[in-house]
């Protein structure tokens, strides 16, 4: 995907979370950071930062799921196949009617890898 195009649908996930009066200004900055790092091409910063912090641990779903989808994509895209498919079953544990966006869920590397995630938490597969 055009880095245009993923910034695009980006920022409207951002909007759309920033006017969520539940997240917090600390958990709208711990996001912002996860993004900043992605953007960067920092995906080792990006799972950490989404590991280790206690205030996205804590911040409403939608939150979490953004934070945890660029955790996920920043495993696939260090070779981390199975800490990515974990991540995505994470999201959908928590938001089972998670979809990705038509312009990322092509994408060669997370695409199969969040299919597989899907039927397994559908129960098709181990």
């Amino acid at each position: 995907m055009k880095k245009s195009s993923f910034l695009s649908v980006l920022l409207a996930a951002s909007a759309s979370i920033a006017g969520c009066a539940t997240t917090s200004p600390a958990q709208q900055q711990a996001l912002a950071q996860v993004r900043e790092q992605y953007l960067a091409g920092d995906y080792g910063g990006v799972i950490r930062t989404v590991a280790t912090s206690e205030t996205l641990a804590e911040a409403p779903d939608a939150t979490r799921v953004e934070a945890l989808k660029l955790q996920a994509y920043s495993y696939c895209l260090t070779q981390y196949t199975q800490l990515c498919q974990d991540g995505f079953v994470r999201i959908l544990r928590i938001e089972p009617a998670f979809q990705l966006p038509s312009t990322e869920a092509g994408h060669p590397m997370w695409g199969p890898v969040f299919r597989h995630a899907q039927e397994i938490v559908r129960g098709g597969a181990a």
